[in-house]
């Protein structure tokens, strides 16, 4: 079960990859600024992926990593506008975003599962706001973690048991809680 699982992730992670790279860095970069910030002008744009390139490259080049230094994670710099707002307009275009009347862009229900797609959330069919979103993912993530205790030998689970309890007690309180259909 468990090598089922990571054969899956493997390869859901190697078409992510590909999907990523015959859709662009840019593309990918503004789609997520515009996801993660909510309705962003350019100049706004182009300070997140200032900051959030920054933020990778001192996490890379920290000591206790072992890549520091490698070829595959140079320094970037902050997008130009000769690069940012052609792509803007284009995406607009696609329609993958929407220029909104004070000039900043948000995504469009196609940006929306294009970035959720890219981000290696799969299974994103119609209409989905952000409060659905994390909900999905916290039960994806939780049904990933039952998983993996599931595949734990009894003897190791004993000592945790009471958390174990504890858990289940609360995930039956939400489920009790939920409307009948």
């Amino acid at each position: 079960m468990v090598w089922d699982v990571f054969k899956n992730l493997h390869k859901e992670f190697h078409e992510r990859m590909g999907q990523m790279q015959r859709f662009g860095g840019l593309r990918i970069w503004i789609l997520h600024v515009i996801d993660e910030h909510g309705p962003v002008n350019g100049v706004q744009i182009m300070d997140a992926i200032q900051a959030h390139q920054e933020t990778v490259e001192k996490i890379v080049s920290s000591d206790s990593l072992s890549c520091r230094g490698s070829k595959h994670f140079k320094k970037h710099k902050r997008p130009s506008p000769g690069s940012v707002y052609p792509m803007l307009k284009k995406m607009v275009n696609e329609g993958l975003i929407i220029k909104i009347g004070d000039g900043k862009y948000e995504l469009t229900e196609k940006g929306r599962e294009i970035n959720y797609k890219l981000s290696g959330q799969f299974g994103f069919h119609g209409k989905m706001d952000r409060g659905e979103l994390s909900i999905r993912r916290a039960l994806i993530e939780i049904e990933g973690y039952v998983s993996y205790l599931e595949d734990i030998k009894e003897g190791k689970l004993t000592p945790h048991g009471e958390s174990i309890e504890e858990l289940s007690e609360r995930l039956k309180k939400i489920k009790q809680s939920l409307p009948e259909n």
